[in-house]
């Protein structure tokens, strides 16, 4: 075959993901008639690490020690004496 037989095609390439979601490009889908569903996922666009829950102000106001009852050190001996491996 010679090159006249040939039939080269050039195309641009796919439109990255991130340029089809611009707000120019959504509007160009509309406006030709594609079905386009935006939506916003939960907490998209904030920078919240932490959310102050309700119970935020109720502990707040919370004035009780509240801690656990100590045990006595024999107990920690023994449990110590009962993982040590036997010889």
């Amino acid at each position: 075959m010679s090159d006249w037989d040939t039939v080269t095609v050039l195309r641009k390439k796919a439109p990255k993901a991130s340029t089809l979601k611009t707000e120019s490009a959504v509007n160009q889908a509309r406006r030709t008639g594609v079905a386009v569903a935006t939506e916003q996922k939960y907490g998209a666009g904030t920078n919240k690490q932490h959310i102050a829950t309700k119970n935020t102000a109720k502990l707040d106001r919370e004035t009780e020690e509240l801690r656990h009852s100590k045990i006595s050190l024999d107990v920690g001996k023994l449990s110590n004496r009962a993982a040590k491996p036997k010889d």
